[in-house]
């Protein structure tokens, strides 16, 4: 079975009409019916229950479904990687990291850079550490920074640097204090299931406070949008202190202090060719992790 007949398959789903599915396909109507008519000779079950106004999926036909969302979604992937190969000889080095580092990741990116020409890289930010576990043992990235030591037989998990958070608040809103309570304040943070909010209920937790979240928000550069706007301030780690959202904002410490380890993370049994080892080094230079 080919993948365009499950292509054409998951059109006549997805628009619940021969009709519909063919117009979107650019064939005609008779060309994909006949298409769908043998791939249920081959499967030996129908995928539709037929009446003169409407289709209906069966059972077997929904199942079949899942199946051929998962291949066609494989084949797209794996033809993207393919065609990555074509344009160079060095593909692209795929990194996972967390919007907070991009500012330190994009120097060492930059001096990678001048001594690998022409090298390529994707960067994609990822903060949900079940899904950095996933996606380094499918080899989707060849490495990926967390906030949180990866446990993993198959990972090894390196700590680059301790930072602490921070309290950012419009210029001047304590005066001279050099670190602040957080307990009552209005405060910004990122939405559930982050591991910055993670850190923060725990923290809150340990030290026996209720925090006053006024907003929140997916990214870090949003907070600080409303930062900016007097909504509250923002709960955010010390090194994203440095980056260009930032600006006209002062950073307090948190009292007692809070703070957090940044891991570099990469598949053992990848054999890793030098362009990625190298940028690997450089990470762990850049912080001077030997």
């Amino acid at each position: 079975m080919k993948i365009i007949q499950l292509e054409y398959f998951i059109a006549v789903v997805d628009h619940n009409s021969f009709t519909k599915a063919a117009d979107f396909l650019h064939i005609s109507q008779p060309s994909l019916t006949a298409t769908i008519k043998k791939m249920e000779e081959r499967l030996g079950y129908d995928l539709f229950y037929r009446t003169t106004k409407q289709i209906q999926i069966t059972e077997k036909g929904i199942q079949f479904y899942h199946y051929a969302i998962n291949l066609v979604h494989t084949y797209s992937q794996t033809m993207e990687k393919m065609h990555d190969l074509n344009l160079s000889s060095t593909p692209k080095i795929k990194i996972a990291i967390l919007e907070s580092t991009s500012q330190w990741m994009s120097q060492v990116l930059s001096r990678h850079s001048k001594t690998h020409h022409n090298q390529r890289y994707m960067i994609a930010e990822r903060h949900d550490m079940n899904q950095v576990v996933e996606d380094l043992l499918n080899f989707n990235y060849h490495f990926a920074i967390s906030n949180e030591e990866i446990k993993h037989e198959l990972i090894s998990s390196i700590p680059l640097y301790r930072e602490s958070y921070v309290l950012l608040t419009p210029k001047d809103t304590f005066n001279n204090k050099q670190s602040i309570s957080i307990e009552n304040l209005p405060l910004i943070v990122p939405n559930k299931g982050s591991q910055v909010r993670k850190h923060l209920e725990d923290y809150c937790t340990r030290i026996g406070i209720h925090p006053n979240i006024i907003v929140e928000s997916d990214r870090f550069e949003t907070a600080l949008n409303y930062v900016h706007r007097g909504m509250g301030y923002a709960v955010l780690p010390r090194v994203y202190y440095q980056s260009y959202n930032a600006r006209d904002l002062d950073a307090y410490e948190i009292r007692p202090k809070m703070s957090r380890h940044l891991y570099i993370n990469y598949l053992m049994k990848r054999q890793y060719a030098s362009n990625v080892q190298t940028l690997i080094d450089e990470c762990l230079n850049y912080w001077d992790i030997s």
